[in-house]
């Protein structure tokens, strides 16, 4: 029910899902009247036969404070969707809601992965050679190294797994790449993920290295890290634009576009912000995953490929044996 466009885009998208993947299947949980509405569309038993709808009289606005959703909507459509993660009925939630609410209830239902403090919006960046994590995204406007330090561990064993990276290089968001550069608490952070045997560091990146396609994990806060996502979004829909414009201006420039029409298509493609919808919320016991709430039907089911991608790799399975052992050695050690 979340998102600004609803059971609109989100069945839509899975419908056109759950006929790519025929053994998937899904739970809706939301109001069964608007969801009827939209499966209406499809005729096909083979998808149809694998929905199912829990009907929910709650749902979250995007208006509702986090600590007033766990006091009084827990038994919302998001809130339940969570419970069938912890339940085991499900491998993976989804949503377009609201952000905070979701890590809310994530945390109430799911609790966090052995020595996560608090988890982190990771997202994927386009760059020259491929791509990169990036997390916090604005889940943590605040972090202390300590917390920096588990965003970084998390996501390099994020891109070991999705992207079968043996040894991810790990960069921590700074402004500038001399070792003299930031406050205390980056060359903090900086030291302890210096000092981690488990993390392939690399130092410091500025926001064009991002981009660049010199690391695969950056770390940041979720303030730096929103505003980050946020100017990239917009970048990319700004050349958007400018490619359209190069259909309606001269005719040697329409020429021009006729002309790479092929490569121009594959670029925008790349740089289009939906095909990089999708955001995992990591450090929690179970796979969650967050969509931009202005997403499109195309934007919200690239974000159905990144939770079932999560899902078949069994995310936070692979995570967790990692993460004991690394707090069992903390403790040995005695720190």
């Amino acid at each position: 029910m979340g998102g600004d466009i609803g059971p609109r885009a989100v069945v839509a998208a899975l419908l056109t899902s759950l006929r790519k993947h025929s053994g998937a299947s899904a739970l809706i949980f939301g109001d069964r009247q608007k969801v009827v509405q939209e499966l209406n569309a499809c005729t096909d038993p083979t998808v149809l036969n694998r929905i199912h709808i829990r009907h929910c009289d709650v749902a979250i606005d995007d208006q509702d404070r986090p600590s007033a959703v766990l006091r009084h909507k827990q038994d919302s459509s998001m809130g339940l969707a969570l419970k069938a993660v912890a339940d085991g009925e499900a491998h993976a939630c989804i949503s377009a809601g609201n952000t905070g609410a979701l890590m809310a209830l994530g945390l109430v239902r799911l609790k966090t992965l052995p020595g996560i403090s608090r988890p982190a919006i990771c997202a994927t960046f386009p760059t020259s050679t491929g791509r990169s994590f990036m997390l916090d995204l604005g889940a943590n406007v605040d972090c202390s190294p300590r917390q920096l330090h588990q965003f970084a561990v998390l996501g390099s064993l994020t891109a070991q797994a999705i992207d079968n990276i043996s040894a991810p290089i790990v960069r921590l968001l700074n402004v500038g790449e001399e070792e003299s550069k930031g406050g205390d608490d980056i060359a903090q952070t900086s030291a302890l993920l210096e000092s981690d045997p488990m993390l392939n560091y690399q130092g410091y990146v500025e926001g064009d290295g991002v981009f660049k396609g010199t690391t695969d994990v950056v770390v940041c806060d979720g303030f730096a890290g929103n505003v980050a996502v946020k100017t990239s979004e917009g970048l990319a829909i700004m050349i958007k634009d400018m490619f359209k414009t190069l259909h309606t201006s001269s005719w040697t420039a329409r020429l021009g576009a006729f002309l790479m029409r092929r490569k121009l298509i594959g670029l925008q493609a790349r740089l289009d912000p939906a095909f990089h919808n999708g955001a995992y919320l990591l450090g929690l016991n179970g796979v969650v995953i967050k969509s931009h709430g202005g997403a499109s039907e195309k934007a919200f089911g690239h974000a159905l490929e990144v939770a079932l991608q999560a899902a078949k790799h069994n995310l936070p399975s692979v995570l967790l044996p990692i993460l004991k052992d690394k707090m069992d050695n903390k403790v040995n050690r005695g720190l």
